[in-house]
């Protein structure tokens, strides 16, 4: 009899043993859950910060982009009135040449008649 007690008293002793780690993980596991809940509160925390500037970047960077458009919409637009009076130069210029030209022909038609004219009154 006394061995059949000593083994009760091993599967109380055991029983308790497993009750006490039980009741143990049953305490400690609010504090642990606690404790990730803190975590991820911080980690949101961190995350909702990192959101809030990466928005207020993208605003300025957006800003940006914006002004560098306009910027280079004028460019763009001081570009192709720089080409127009440029071509405008051109055919001027080319005007001009042509009525060089034709002048310089007159003048020297207007040369050769009088200069034909002067041979003529010599010969006289």
């Amino acid at each position: 009899m006394k061995i059949n007690s000593n083994l009760k008293r091993f599967n109380s002793l055991r029983e308790f043993i497993l009750f006490s780690v039980l009741i143990f993980y049953a305490l400690a596991s609010p504090y642990a859950t606690a404790g990730d809940i803190e975590n991820m509160q911080k980690n949101a925390s961190i995350t909702y910060e990192k959101m809030v500037q990466a928005r207020k970047n993208a605003e300025t960077l957006t800003k940006d982009l914006t002004f560098a458009e306009k910027k280079l919409a004028t460019a763009k637009q001081k570009l192709a009135e720089a080409e127009q009076a440029a071509e405008t130069a051109r055919k001027k210029s080319e005007q001009a040449k042509i009525s060089m030209e034709k002048a310089t022909r007159q003048w020297k038609e207007a040369s050769d008649a009088l200069a034909n004219e002067w041979g003529k009154t010599e010969v006289k």
